[in-house]
C-alpha cells in the first residue's frame, strides 16, 4: 500500500496552539524527525490544543526513547492509573504550561490499543497505516480522514457490545454523529476500503460499510448493537482478553468509577513521583479556602486528589461522644471556649497568674482536638504515600500557641497540684509530634489592613480584634524542614493562582 501524505494549507484548515508547552513538544518532535501523529478525535483538535482534553499521540516504537527524552527535557512527568493494571503500550505524561497554568496531558500510544473505553480490549495492527498516511495542519501531523474513519468506526461500534459502554456513549452520541459527518466530508470511503483491505484483511468490508452507515444515518439502537456484536466476532483475533474477562474487567472499573465519584474523587491517575501533602496556612482572610478550591479543581481534572480541613478535623471513635457534648459545654462554660486562648496568647501578662485561670475543660478539649488532627493527618499521609495529592486547609506548626498547633505548653504548670494539666499537656505535645511534616507549605500572607477589609466582606465576618490576633499569631509559623513557599495574596488573583500552581507542580 503506497503512502498517502497530505500537507493541508492553513487557508483550508487551521488550528492554533493555545498551550505553549504542547506547541514546543510538537516543534521538538518535528525537528527531531520523530514518526508520530495525533491519531484520534481530531474533530476536536482545537479543544485538544487548548489543553481541555488529553493529546493522543501515536509514536513509532523505534522512537520511544527519544520521545521520552524530549518529554523529560520539556518538564513532563510520567503518571499511571491505580484502577487495575495499566494498559500496555500506553503512557501518560503531564506538564504545567507556565504561561496559562494549564496541565498538558500527553496520552502516548506505542501500539493501537483501543475498543471500549474501560477495558481497551483490542490491539489493532494499524500503526503503520496511521503513521504513514498523514496530513500536516499547522505543523501538527494527523492521519488522513480515510484512515481515521477506520479507527473511529471500530471504536464506536465496539462500544455497542457492552451495556456499560452504551450508557457512557449515550452522553455524547450527538458528538459522535457530528464527528462521522466531518470524517466523511471529503468522501474518503473508497480510500478507506483500500486501507482496510491492506491492514485488516480479515474484516468483511461489507460489514464495515454497514457499520459506517449505521453510525451516520443513524440506524436504530438494536440494529447498531447487532452490527457491533458481528464486528466484535470478526475482530476476536485482535482481542487482548476473552470476552468474559473483558466484561468482568469493565464492570469492575465502572464500579470503581462510581465509588470515586461518590467520594468526590473522579480520577484514578497518580504521578509516578508519588503523591504529596500540600498545606495551606496563613492568617484569617488570606484566601486559603479559595485557593484550595482552585487547586482542587485544577489538579482534580487529572489526578486523584483529596481535600481536608485540619482546623475542623472529623471526630474519631475515641472522640465522637465527647465532641457531641461540645455545644452544650460551650453554652454552660463560655469561659472555656477554645477561642479564649487567643486572648491569653495575645497578652502574655495574663499567663503569669495561677494555672487555674486556664480551665481544665479547655485542656481536655485541646487534647481531643490534637487526637483528631493526628488521626486525620496520619490517614492523609498514608494516602499521599499511595499517590494521592492531599490539600490541607491549615496545618500544625512547630510554633507553640499558633493556630492549629500545640496550645497547652503555654500553660504555667509547675506545682504538683496540676498533675492532670501537665499530663494533658504532654499528651497533646506527643500527638502533635507524631504528625509528619507536609511536602510543601503554601504560606499565604497579606497586610493586616487587607485581611480586615476582606474579612468584612465575607460570610464569616469574624470580629476585628480576633482577625488581628490571628494575623499576629500566624506571622511567624515554623515547619521544620518542610519546604515553604510564601505567597503574598495582595496581588491580582490570577497571578496568585499561577504562582501557587508553579510552587505545587515543582514538588510533585
Amino acid at each position: 500500500m503506497g503512502n498517502i501524505h497530505h500537507s493541508m494549507s492553513v487557508n483550508n484548515e487551521y488550528i492554533q496552539f493555545i498551550v505553549t508547552k504542547i506547541q514546543k513538544l510538537v516543534e521538538e518532535l518535528n525537528e527531531n524527525n520523530l514518526k508520530y501523529c495525533h491519531w484520534k478525535s481530531n474533530y476536536l483538535i482545537a479543544e485538544t490544543l487548548s489543553g481541555r482534553t488529553d493529546i493522543d499521540l501515536l509514536i513509532d516504537r523505534r522512537d520511544a526513547n527519544q520521545f521520552r527524552s524530549i518529554l523529560s527535557q520539556l518538564g513532563f512527568k510520567p503518571a499511571t492509573t491505580t484502577n487495575g493494571d495499566p494498559f500496555p503500550s500506553i503512557e501518560h505524561h503531564f506538564a504545567l504550561d507556565e504561561e496559562s497554568g494549564i496541565l498538558a496531558h500527553i496520552h502516548a500510544y506505542f501500539r493501537v490499543i483501543t475498543g471500549d473505553s474501560l477495558t481497551k480490549n483490542y490491539r489493532f495492527p494499524i500503526e503503520n497505516m496511521l503513521l504513514e498516511n498523514t496530513r500536516v495542519i499547522n505543523s501538527l501531523r494527523l492521519p488522513v480522514k480515510s484512515a481515521e474513519l477506520i479507527v473511529f468506526t471500530l471504536r464506536m461500534m465496539l462500544k455497542h457490545t457492552s451495556l456499560v459502554e452504551l450508557l457512557l456513549l449515550s452522553r455524547y452520541w450527538k458528538l459522535v454523529q457530528r464527528e462521522i459527518n466531518w470524517l466523511m466530508e471529503e468522501d474518503p470511503i473508497d480510500e478507506t476500503i483500500d486501507l482496510l483491505r491492506c491492514y485488516l484483511p480479515s474484516l468483511d468490508t461489507n460489514l464495515f460499510l454497514n457499520c459506517v452507515a449505521a453510525i451516520k444515518t443513524p440506524a436504530p439502537l438494536y440494529r447498531r448493537v447487532i452490527l457491533g456484536h458481528r464486528l466484535r466476532a470478526q475482530l476476536g483475533l485482535y482481542a487482548r482478553h476473552s470476552i468474559l474477562r473483558a466484561r468482568l474487567e469493565g464492570i469492575r472499573k465502572f464500579i470503581g468509577m462510581f465509588f470515586r465519584r461518590s467520594a468526590q474523587s473522579r480520577k484514578n491517575m497518580v504521578l509516578r513521583n508519588g503523591g504529596a501533602m500540600i498545606a495551606f496556612v496563613g492568617s484569617e482572610a488570606t484566601g486559603k479556602s479559595t485557593l484550595i478550591e482552585e487547586m482542587r479543581t485544577w489538579l482534580g481534572k487529572q489526578f486523584a486528589v483529596r481535600q481536608i480541613h485540619v482546623g475542623k478535623p472529623p471526630s474519631t471513635m475515641f472522640t465522637i461522644i465527647p465532641n457531641l457534648f461540645l455545644p452544650v459545654l460551650r453554652a454552660l462554660f463560655p469561659g472555656a471556649r477554645t477561642t479564649q486562648l487567643d486572648t491569653f496568647s495575645a497578652d502574655r501578662d495574663l499567663v503569669k497568674g495561677p494555672p487555674s485561670r486556664f480551665p481544665l475543660l479547655f485542656a481536655i478539649r485541646s487534647v481531643l482536638l490534637s487526637h483528631d488532627r493526628n488521626a486525620l493527618l496520619l490517614r492523609a499521609f498514608r494516602q499521599a504515600s499511595n499517590g494521592i495529592i492531599v490539600l490541607c486547609d491549615r496545618y500544625p506548626s512547630l510554633t507553640y500557641g499558633a493556630p492549629d498547633s500545640p496550645q497547652l505548653s503555654l500553660l504555667p504548670i509547675s506545682t504538683g497540684r496540676n498533675y492532670i494539666r501537665r499530663l494533658l499537656a504532654n499528651i497533646e505535645a506527643r500527638l502533635y509530634r507524631q504528625i509528619p511534616p507536609p511536602d510543601l507549605v503554601i504560606y499565604l500572607t497579606a497586610p493586616i489592613t487587607v485581611t480586615i477589609n476582606r474579612n468584612a466582606t465575607r460570610g464569616k465576618n469574624e470580629p476585628e480584634d480576633y482577625v488581628r490576633r490571628r494575623h499576629a499569631r500566624s506571622s511567624n509559623l515554623e515547619f521544620g524542614r518542610a519546604p515553604i513557599h510564601q505567597v503574598n495574596t495582595d496581588q491580582p488573583f490570577d497571578q496568585t493562582v499561577l504562582e501557587v500552581k508553579k510552587a505545587i507542580w515543582a514538588v510533585l
